[in-house]
């Protein structure tokens, strides 16, 4: 048995920031609201009222919050004015992730997020704030100890012993540690450059400033731009230039801050992913929970030679991606891409070789773009003539468009494995092993059945999209590709019964 353990007295600090940031806003509104109706006084009396109930709060919190280790669970103790206990096996511990914010690096310590079986999607179910970087590091071994056992059926028991899991107080060896990715200040700059991110920037900031809508002088916002619009309208695509600049130069500092020191280990059957320059990260994924792989590559990374390759894991997503996906690779050569996945995911091949789509799927890629975009294209081409029949020009480029999108689809089956790859402006080629198959869907259209092609699609993770599909496969080979996957389903029948 363990002792209880308290957090570092820093999460109080951390709990409050945390606590007051969340009620900013709130509370900044309510002051506005009662300064116009009530008095001065309560521009005073409500945040002192709330900062003094966060701070006294925050500190019974951590005095009431314990934990420990203790036959084969962790268990938690808090709650201010009922008090929970919580007990987590092992075993339904699916992730551990370990980061550190800037109160937490000043004091020496880090946070830990567990993640389990039963807890929402991207969402922690304990989350320790403040921990040493030691006792953090006795845990996930610990866990990962812990787990091993029940996977190998060593937890027989002799009547006299006390637990199924070695004893808390037993020394661990330390596992070897097995770089196997890393990035350089000039690949993640290049990260940085090639990420974008201006539009989800801008977005925040439009955001941000919808929160003080009472205190935006609109109708004199709205005057200037009619002035700058009435000045020509060079000034205007000036203006919008300085804006997408700007934020672009704000998305760039963020990526680099983001993805410093990134790092990918083997230690065991984990991988261990850590990032992040102000706020240290680190992710650890069991290999077992890993569902499938993703290569996505943009126009420009195609260009340069470069993708990024994410996992999909039966999981959260703790290092701040999409649900159920990890960034394993933000940025690697792509011929480095099949050495590095066979490192950390042996059962698993990289195909450079796709099969391609038939020539007769051809015609319906240079067109799909057309049926969105020929009906706006013509009338503004109408209407802004004569010059506005230039974006008549559009249309050959994207139908062009449409053509290389063609020569990007493609698949790839061998035994044990599915790789479906489509798109071209943002190309995905996902793989999955055919036993992580949830399900596959083959279809056809009346216009496709009139030109013997089909689509098929595939699922690993149903409900969080980690879904691949092509279009305007040859028929031939979607009924291939579906009796792959059902001899797989027939033989486990078999070997069941």
């Amino acid at each position: 048995m363990s002792e209880k353990k308290r957090l570092h007295p820093i999460s109080v600090i951390v709990n409050i920031v945390k606590q007051l940031k969340d009620a900013f806003f709130p509370l900044l509104l309510l002051v506005i609201v009662g300064n116009r109706t009530i008095s001065m006084m309560w521009d005073i009396a409500v945040p002192s009222a709330v900062v003094m109930y966060t701070i006294v709060i925050g500190i019974v919190s951590w005095l009431r919050f314990t934990y420990r280790l203790e036959e084969g669970e962790l268990r938690i103790e808090h709650g201010v004015f009922v008090r929970k206990k919580r007990y987590i096996p092992f075993e339904r511990i699916q992730g551990v992730s370990i980061s550190e914010g800037f109160l937490q690096r000043l004091a020496g310590v880090v946070k830990v997020n567990i993640e389990t079986a039963g807890n929402q999607l991207g969402e922690a179910e304990v989350v320790l704030t403040a921990v040493t970087r030691e006792e953090a590091e006795r845990i996930q071994r610990w866990i990962r100890k812990a787990k091993e056992m029940i996977n190998d059926e060593m937890m027989l028991l002799d009547e006299n012993t006390a637990s199924s899991f070695v004893s808390i107080h037993q020394p661990l060896q330390e596992e070897a540690k097995n770089i196997i990715f890393s990035m350089s200040f000039w690949e993640v700059f290049q990260v940085a450059v090639t990420s974008g991110g201006a539009l989800s920037v801008i977005a925040a900031i439009f955001l941000f400033i919808s929160q003080f809508d009472d205190l935006i002088p609109y109708e004199m916002l709205y005057k200037d731009a009619q002035t700058m619009f009435a000045h020509g309208l060079f000034d205007t695509m000036m203006a919008v230039l300085l804006i997408f600049i700007a934020a672009y130069m704000i998305s760039i500092i963020q990526n680099m801050l983001r993805y410093a020191f990134f790092t990918v280990e083997k230690i065991d059957e984990d991988i261990v992913i850590s990032r992040g320059l102000l706020e240290r990260r680190k992710v650890t994924t069991p290999v077992a929970r890993v569902q499938g792989i993703v290569i996505k590559e943009n126009m420009i990374r195609r260009w340069l030679g470069y993708a990024s390759v994410y996992i999909i894991h039966a999981g959260g997503a703790l290092d701040g991606g999409h649900h159920g996906s990890i960034i394993l690779c933000p940025l690697i050569k792509k011929e480095r891409i099949a050495s590095v996945i066979s490192s950390c995911l042996p059962e698993y091949s990289i195909h450079h070789e796709f099969n391609a789509l038939p020539k007769r799927a051809c015609i319906r890629y240079t067109a799909r773009p057309l049926y969105v975009l020929i009906l706006p294209v013509c009338i503004a081409a109408y209407f802004l003539r004569p010059w506005g029949l230039l974006l008549l020009l559009w249309l050959p480029i994207v139908s062009y468009f449409g053509y290389l999108s063609y020569k990007a689809a493609g698949w790839a089956i061998s035994p044990h494995q599915l790789a479906l790859r489509s798109g071209f402006f943002n190309m995905k080629a996902m793989y999955m092993l055919k036993n992580r198959i949830q399900s596959m869907e083959a279809s056809s259209t009346w216009f496709q059945k009139r030109k013997h092609l089909g689509t098929i699609a595939a699922t690993v993770m149903p409900g969080i999209g980690a879904r691949g599909e092509v279009a305007d496969l040859d028929q031939e080979d979607v009924k291939t590709i579906y009796a792959w996957l059902k001899r797989t389903n027939e033989a486990s029948k078999v070997s069941s019964d």
